[in-house]
């Protein structure tokens, strides 16, 4: 692999006007002439503006070159600030000169003396910053800035001889010394963004390339874009091995999830007749597939062809931590380590539970393993809490109590390093419940109650008002009904109760004098009573009476 520099930026200038004249209304020609003088050597000093950027390599240097636009002047100045911080206006260089010999330097490791006025500084990594070139005799003036970058790249150790080991991850990193607001920087492949596994963190893009073979040859860019705009390309050129024979050990992080999977990949250049691949965990060792019996389950291998047979394990366990091994005629030719990782929650909602998030690593041997929870903050990853394991380690797990969940803590990730690698990542995403606390829940209940009460007597009152609206109605239209719609009188029998209690104390059922009563009930306006009716009675004489009764 390795790590070229195409690009160092554009230079851009802008122009300070050193010469000022303050004279009064009555000048004369003379002193015109001397103003327009001064303005011309001041417009003549051009104050640069540069951004440049150099690769971390201790054995070269740089130089910020500024000799052309120094103008006449007897003491000059570099200040140097930081990118990290350490450092802050700090003079790096100082310098004074005369028109009868050059100028003297007096300066400060890591820099030096350039040509004439240059600066030469060491490019490492630290000496990143921002440089200003300023005249500080007879008249104190900035006459250049420059803001250097550093960017400093480092992969995995599984190389030989500037090739990847054929099935490994290959980690690399891209660090800057400084992003300003606008600045992105991302791993990209032949102009496109890269489907691989990628995190930007603390000013670094870290990428994983996973389980590497041929389709991955080529070159792989880390830009450094500010305000859309690109600066710089840093790129690795990716090589890859054509077997796995004599190879040493490859170590593979896997998150275990549902949907997660990992490759193996045994290969040779030569024929064999059988192959099969081997779990091992402690003492005890369990064949997973062979070329004589191909599995299909979780762990699967498709047909032998004598020279090619990776395993494939869809989705990957937490217990799958172990040791594979393939074999080609009983000889083995590829050994690989999976280490797995799980996220999980619990806690929270209901009662007004806290919220742990907890991160776990099946093994912890060898090298010492960082585990790392973080939380999208806007588009970037915060740090928010991390711990070194090792071997001795009595604790495999990282977690984090969340007092109360908030909209701005629904996604985390669970992230692996080893050595400042990212090793592999499991993503966790909360989710906000509907009703936090028992209390919100009885509030929510009692108000629902008070609506759906308060509803029923709107309701209630609704059906009252238009109850009695319909009846007034009614009414109102029965009475203005014209006479021919009148219904015909209701006639009434009223008979005295004292002349049938009499009649009924008759032995004889001989008849007696009697007087009936006829009641005519009108519903509807008044009318004429009819003289000449006659109503049938008994054979003996009666009186009878009319009376009309309105409604």
């Amino acid at each position: 692999m390795s790590w070229l520099l195409s690009r160092e930026g554009n230079r851009t200038v802008t122009y300070s006007n050193m010469g000022q004249y303050r004279g009064s209304m009555g000048v004369t020609l003379l002193w015109i002439l001397l103003w327009i003088s001064r303005c011309g050597q001041g417009l003549s000093a051009e104050q640069l503006s540069k951004k440049i950027f150099f690769l971390n390599k201790p054995n070269e240097r740089v130089t910020l070159q500024v000799s052309p636009a120094v103008p006449e002047g007897t003491a000059h100045l570099w200040m140097w600030t930081s990118h990290d911080g350490r450092h802050s206006n700090t003079s790096v260089a100082q310098i004074t000169s005369s028109r009868n010999r050059n100028p003297s330097w007096n300066t400060q490791a890591p820099f030096s003396k350039g040509t004439g006025y240059d600066l030469s500084i060491q490019t490492k990594f630290e000496n990143a910053g921002e440089f200003v070139f300023m005249q500080t005799k007879p008249a104190s003036a900035v006459l250049a800035r420059f803001e250097v970058f550093s960017f400093v790249f480092k992969e995995t150790p599984n190389y030989n001889v500037n090739k990847a080991y054929l099935g490994s991850d290959v980690s690399v990193r891209c660090e800057v010394s400084s992003i300003p607001d606008g600045a992105t920087l991302q791993w990209e492949r032949d102009g496109d963004s890269t489907s691989n596994t990628t995190l930007f963190y603390n000013r670094t893009a870290h990428m994983i390339i996973h389980t590497v073979d041929q389709n991955y040859w080529g070159r792989f860019n880390c830009n450094f874009r500010l305000n859309g705009e690109l600066l710089f390309t840093g790129y690795i050129t990716l090589n890859v091995l054509t077997d796995t024979f004599n190879k040493p050990l490859i170590h593979l992080f896997r998150e275990s999830s549902n949907s997660s999977e990992v490759k193996l990949i045994c290969r040779y250049s030569s024929p064999y007749r059988r192959a099969e691949w081997t779990m091992r965990r402690s003492t005890t060792s369990v064949t997973l597939t062979s070329s004589d019996k191909v599995r299909s389950d979780r762990f699967s291998s498709p047909p032998f062809n004598g020279y090619d047979f990776p395993l494939h394990v869809s989705p990957v366990t937490f217990e799958d931590s172990g040791t594979f091994e393939c074999f080609y005629d009983r000889q083995r030719f590829g050994m690989i380590k999976l280490t797995t990782i799980r996220v999980s929650e619990s806690g929270g909602p209901p009662g007004g539970q806290p919220v742990v998030v907890r991160c776990e690593v099946s093994e912890v041997s060898g090298d010492p393993v960082t585990l790392a929870w973080m939380r999208m903050e806007g588009s970037r990853w915060l740090l928010v809490k991390q711990e070194v394991l090792t071997n001795s380690h009595p604790n495999r797990m990282l977690s984090v109590t969340l007092p109360s969940l908030r909209s701005d803590q629904l996604h985390w990730q669970c992230v692996v390093f080893t050595e400042g690698m990212l090793r592999v990542t499991a993503s966790l995403t909360l989710t906000l419940p509907t009703q936090t606390t028992m209390s919100s829940m009885t509030d929510n209940h009692l108000q629902t109650v008070v609506i759906v009460a308060c509803i029923a007597m709107a309701v209630a009152g609704v059906l009252v008002g238009a109850l009695v609206f319909y009846l007034k109605r009614k009414k109102t239209a029965v009475t203005n009904l014209p006479l021919t719609q009148k219904n015909d009188p209701v006639y009434d029998n009223t008979t005295d109760s004292r002349r049938v209690q009499e009649s009924q104390k008759g032995q004889t059922g001989e008849d007696e004098n009697e007087e009936v009563h006829y009641s005519e009930f009108a519903l509807g306006e008044p009318r004429l009573v009819d003289p000449n009716r006659v109503t049938a009675g008994s054979n003996q004489e009666s009186a009878v009476i009319y009376s009309t009764l309105n409604i």
